[in-house]
Order: C-alpha cells, then sequence, then structure tokens
C-alpha cells in the first residue's frame, strides 16, 4: 500500500480560459475503493466569454491532492474550457501542454505529458499503482 500525491500544471499563459476538475479514486489491489476525492480550480462558469484572467487569477496553478494509503489511483482529469481561445485562427491555437504527475513514497509513478486541444478541452483518463487486472 502506498500514500500517493497528485499533481496537475501546465505553462499554458491562457490557462486562466480553462476549469479544471481532477477526480481521484484510490483502490486496493482488488479493486475495492478505498478513498474518493476531487478537487476543482474553477475560474468562470462555461461560456463566460472573457476577455482577460479575474484580477484575483493565481500566478501559478497547480492542482495538487494527497491520498490515504492504496494500492492503485484511477485519476480523472477534466479540462473544460470557458471562454474560447484568443483567436480563431486555428493555426494560432495549436494544443497546450498539461502535465500530470503522480508520486508515492517509491518516487514518480507517473509524470506524462497531455496536448490539451484549446477549443474542446479534454478529458484524461489514468490508473497507477500496482493492480490486478481480471480477464
Amino acid at each position: 500500500m502506498s500514500r500517493f500525491k497528485i499533481s496537475v500544471s501546465s505553462n499554458f499563459k491562457e490557462l486562466w480560459r480553462y476549469n479544471i476538475t481532477v477526480v481521484c479514486e484510490l483502490c486496493s489491489a482488488n479493486g475495492e475503493r478505498v478513498e474518493y476525492k476531487a478537487e476543482e480550480s474553477y475560474v468562470a462558469p462555461v461560456g463566460a466569454n472573457l476577455s482577460a484572467a479575474p484580477k484575483d487569477y493565481p500566478a501559478s496553478r497547480t492542482i495538487v491532492m494527497e491520498s490515504g494509503d492504496g494500492d492503485y489511483l484511477n485519476i480523472l482529469v477534466y479540462v473544460v474550457p470557458h471562454t474560447l481561445p484568443i483567436t480563431d485562427e486555428i493555426f494560432k491555437t495549436k494544443p497546450f501542454a498539461l502535465i500530470v504527475k503522480a508520486e508515492n513514497e517509491s518516487g514518480v509513478v507517473l509524470n506524462q505529458s497531455f496536448d490539451i486541444n484549446q477549443w474542446s478541452g479534454d478529458n484524461i483518463t489514468l490508473r497507477v499503482g500496482n493492480y490486478q487486472i481480471d480477464n
């Protein structure tokens, strides 16, 4: 069994255009749920169409969660745009990188970058840790 620390971050300067929710289900090796947590980094309602980041928007935006003891995590990350990209020229709105990292007492067990579409956002599903897959 392990305790996990999960972090979700990005260096994208327009990350303020997105609401991000991270859901973690901690399970025992046999698949039994041990813990269920969610963290939301909410900026504005969908359709807000903001012209700039809110005045109270933090300089650094990282979502961090820590778990209790378990064998593996199911991680869901929802990246939902509330404001469209700054331009409607597709070639100027390339995907941005979102980093999902998970650590336990053994070290980093996941450090993965995902390309997020600026127009649609994304949802990411991950499983990390020691688990058995039954056929």
